[in-house]
């Protein structure tokens, strides 16, 4: 039999110092529930993503507070656009998907209640079931929504900000900055292709959006985020209070983790996170790898 983590009432004590100092981040836990929705709307925001407005009865009871706060988004079967989407059931506590599921990650860009929508940016691309449904999105579709399973609210009084993403961390940018009181002094550094990738950024006093395009060079494959963060990082005053947040390609994270690492910055500054992976469909960006 085992013994959940924590649960356990051993003899061994624990020092103050060995203690992991709390965590900023607020969490709150969320009944996890599985929608079918209608895309409302669909709007081209660049050449690579487009915004898909879901609704519909089912979203009732939805909840999301934070800027990265995330869904599980199921689709309907590859090819065939207009079938109702394969959701998953609970079966003795556990989430069960259907055999020839397909579903991905993605954050919730925002969530109007007073509307009754719920709105996500998605890449378009023609390398994977996701891409392809979002390149022929219209009205009137359904695709399946589980999640959030928990809604986080980061730091909102650090007078500094550093924010690292590529095209995967551009829907938790924008909610970021339309979240952020005025203030503090933001730095935005986002990798995308090229200039035709560049999404509008919300207007926010203090601001500072640095694009880097990496032209023909494979989504992953380069340094230009790393070197922006690590630049940026020797810029900031000594006596600043900072949150960094990054989001982008696993291996490009962990370049970033070590370039901060090295910086000196307090680990409680910082949440980092590999939202996906080179070469590995529906990557698990709570893995250890995607947390590393």
């Amino acid at each position: 039999m085992s013994s959940i983590a924590g649960a356990g009432t051993g003899s061994s004590a624990t020092s103050p110092s060995d203690v992991a100092p709390a965590s900023p981040v607020r969490r709150t836990k969320l009944p996890l529930v599985a929608r079918r929705l209608e895309v409302l709307r669909v709007e081209d925001l660049s050449a690579s993503m487009r915004r898909v407005a879901l609704g519909g009865p089912e979203l009732a009871g939805f909840r999301s507070d934070g800027p990265t706060d995330h869904a599980k988004v199921w689709f309907p079967p590859d090819g065939r656009p207009d079938d109702a989407p394969l959701l998953p059931s609970e079966v003795d506590g556990a989430w069960v998907a259907p055999d020839g599921a397909t579903c991905r990650d993605y954050s919730i860009r925002t969530f109007d209640p007073g509307a009754g929508e719920v709105v996500l940016d998605m890449a378009v691309h023609a390398h994977g079931p996701a891409g392809r449904w979002a390149a022929q999105a219209r009205p009137g579709q359904q695709l399946g929504l589980l999640g959030p399973k928990t809604t986080k609210t980061p730091p909102m009084d650090r007078d500094r900000y550093v924010f690292a993403v590529d095209e995967t961390g551009l829907p938790g940018l924008q909610s970021w900055l339309e979240q952020l009181p005025a203030g503090p002094r933001v730095r935005v550094l986002a990798e995308v292709g090229g200039t035709a990738d560049e999404v509008p950024v919300p207007e926010h006093p203090g601001v500072e959006v640095t694009w880097l395009h990496r032209g023909t060079a494979e989504p992953g494959t380069t340094t230009l985020l790393p070197d922006a963060v690590r630049d940026a990082l020797t810029e900031l005053p000594d006596d600043a209070t900072v949150w960094l947040w990054a989001a982008a390609e696993a291996t490009v994270v962990r370049a970033i983790r070590g370039h901060v690492t090295r910086s000196g910055l307090d680990k409680r500054s910082c949440s980092m996170t590999g939202y996906w992976r080179l070469g590995v469909a529906n990557f698990d960006h709570k893995s250890e790898d995607g947390q590393a």
